[in-house]
């Protein structure tokens, strides 16, 4: 038992001494209510998002298109030291292996999702959970779209600007050149003296200016709706609510080498000793008598006769 205890201190010692130290960088986080914080409604705002938010978030970050992203950005068959000669199936098992063991997440009992980053590189632990945490919001903004909207809006007001830039001019060219000048809305004009050709261009000129007002209406709607979705920005710059940053850990998550050889030491030498008082309680082992204790058992019979 003796020579047991001390073969898995030894293996306890080697496994603690040859084990590679880990650092450990966490980030938690919430997603917003994916369906009501688009900026193309009028009342849009970041609220916290249901069981389904956070499902759809979760699925995202678990896929394979997130993970073979991961893997290209931060070159993990170098990282891991996953040989070239293997064979590609080899070493996506290796690598996906190797996430597994090192890539946690997980929901927590606050509705948010934790993601837990290992690895031998403190820098690597942070960089790859602050990575998922901008993947995360990445998707929302994808959902949400508040930047493609406000991109959306401001080719719409360029497009708006051009044509009335286009119509201001035709309207100059004509007045200046035929003379004609009307009444506004009373669809009444006055056509000057001398520029009998006016006629002609007469009922142009009104579309044009209807349609200038139109157009001026229009800008000035999508010019207050663009000011409504740039506050939205401002008030909201991020699209997740963000819990815990990730961190750059400062030391390693696992037990030091020397404490886990004294506690397994310990702790063998603690089963020993119980296993034994279970032995001599059962009768398995039981102390020799003492050459006295003999002699006087071999006597007591003929004490007896």
């Amino acid at each position: 038992l003796l020579g047991v205890k001390v073969a898995l201190g030894v293996l306890v010692g080697l496994w603690a001494f040859t084990r590679e130290e880990l650092y450990e960088s966490e980030a938690e986080f919430f997603p917003p209510d994916l369906s009501a914080a688009s900026p193309l409604l009028r009342d849009a705002a970041l609220v916290p998002g249901s069981a389904s938010d956070l499902e759809r978030v979760y699925s995202y970050l678990s896929s394979r298109q997130v993970q073979l992203k991961l893997i290209d950005t931060f070159r993990l068959y170098e990282h891991y030291a996953i040989p070239a000669t293997a064979s590609p199936r080899k070493r996506a098992r290796y690598v996906q292996k190797r996430l597994e063991q090192n890539l946690t997440l997980r929901f927590t009992r606050n509705s948010t999702i934790l993601i837990q980053v290992q690895d031998t590189d403190p820098v690597y632990a942070y960089r790859i959970a602050d990575f998922l945490l901008r993947e995360a919001e990445t998707f929302c903004k994808g959902v949400i779209r508040v930047e493609e909207s406000l991109a959306e809006l401001e080719r719409q007001l360029q497009s708006l600007v051009a044509e009335m830039h286009t119509l201001e001019e035709n309207l100059a060219t004509l007045r200046t050149r035929h003379r004609i000048l009307t009444a506004g809305e009373q669809r009444t004009g006055i056509v000057q003296l001398g520029s009998p050709e006016a006629l002609a261009f007469y009922d142009k000129v009104l579309s044009q200016e209807t349609r200038l007002v139109r157009l001026q209406e229009a800008y000035a709607d999508l010019l207050e709706e663009k000011y409504r979705r740039e506050n939205f920005l401002r008030t909201y710059p991020q699209s997740i609510f963000v819990v815990q940053p990730p961190f750059l850990p400062p030391f390693p998550v696992n037990f030091h080498p020397w404490l886990v050889l004294l506690v397994g030491t310990l702790g063998g030498f603690l089963a020993t000793l119980l296993f034994l008082m279970y032995a001599h309680h059962v009768g398995l082992i039981s102390p020799k008598p003492l050459p006295q204790a003999q002699e006087a058992e071999a006597s007591l019979p003929s004490l007896i006769r």
